[in-house]
């Protein structure tokens, strides 16, 4: 077996156990390569000698322990859902003890932000996030945007973390979104919860979503705002996301859409300044979890300060 260079000997360790244990992979001359971006756990491709591909990922159990992403078995199972629904990709195997799983590998090209945002791509991707929504059978975690920002500030607390200047006295402001969200919310759906560009790709069919580190049942509109908040989505790009997901144009769930991409990105925010201190390993020499929350958090003082968002509020919580 020729091993590609793996940063880490426990890892390389543990995808020999891969190779060994998984039925479809042992016998087979095989190489791997990191594919870069997962900020959660570590993902890698790998091919055989009879030019099949597969993905593998290993989840993290300090991120587990660490309260920051939902339990190792979840990611697992709710992987599984979504390639039922056959908008994810397919769960092949899982070593629950390392814990790491085999999935299908898609062959497409990953989104940008900019395609993200071209009409073709936005009534698409609206498609595939409601074939998600309706399709996957539900999954046991709750997961949503509130909670995770909970946990976070306990883990911000606890450990006493940095945070950007009025990151933390801005929180009242998010705790009034909050309260405006919990108006007209729509029934809980199996949702992705991490919908970047990153994780969706065009298989000349389909749009494919991937990567369930955060997901579980959640309001379907945070997928929604979730998304046009990673891809900067401009107000008129939102509301037609909205109108081809819901199939017709709704304010009320289009402000809620803007609005929890706001909560979400402050959500994120914590979470990246607890990685950035927490962790072991950084995330790599060209990326730095500290400066990506600081941008996160400028974007998102920005739409905390816009004079229309308490116009935005007002619809969302409209009776």
């Amino acid at each position: 077996m020729h091993e590609a260079p793996v940063a880490d000997s426990e890892l390389a360790k543990k995808m020999t156990a891969v190779v060994c244990r998984a039925p479809l992979l042992a016998g087979h001359a095989v190489e791997w390569r990191q594919l870069l971006g997962g900020l959660t756990h570590i993902t890698y491709l790998l091919y055989t000698e009879a030019g099949d591909k597969y993905v593998v990922k290993f989840l993290s159990r300090e991120m587990e322990e660490l309260r920051l992403a939902i339990p190792s078995e979840s990611v697992v199972q709710n992987t599984q859902f979504a390639g039922e629904s056959g908008v994810g990709a397919r769960v092949l195997f899982s070593l629950p003890d390392l814990p790491a799983i085999v999935i299908e590998f898609l062959d497409g090209k990953t989104l940008s932000a900019s395609e993200v945002r071209q009409p073709a791509y936005i009534i698409r991707i609206a498609h595939a996030v409601r074939r998600l929504h309706k399709h996957t059978p539900l999954m046991a975690t709750q997961s949503d945007v509130f909670s995770f920002l909970d946990r976070y500030l306990q883990v911000v607390a606890e450990h006493t973390l940095v945070t950007p200047d009025g990151l933390l006295e801005s929180l009242p402001a998010v705790r009034q979104i909050q309260h405006a969200l919990s108006c007209n919310g729509l029934d809980a759906t199996p949702c992705n919860n991490d919908l970047v560009p990153a994780n969706m790709i065009d298989d000349g069919r389909h749009i494919r979503l991937i990567d369930y580190d955060y997901s579980g049942m959640n309001d379907p509109m945070f997928d929604i705002g979730n998304l046009a908040m990673e891809a900067d989505f401009d107000g008129d790009q939102l509301a037609n996301l909205c109108e081809a997901y819901l199939g017709a144009r709704d304010p009320i769930q289009c402000a809620r859409a803007q609005l929890f991409g706001i909560s979400a990105q402050y959500t994120w925010c914590l979470l990246l300044i607890a990685m950035d201190e927490l962790l072991d390993v950084p995330a790599s020499k060209t990326f730095s979890y500290r400066e990506e929350a600081t941008r996160r958090w400028l974007w998102t003082a920005s739409q905390l300060s816009e004079a229309s968002l308490a116009d935005v509020i007002d619809i969302a919580a409209r009776v």
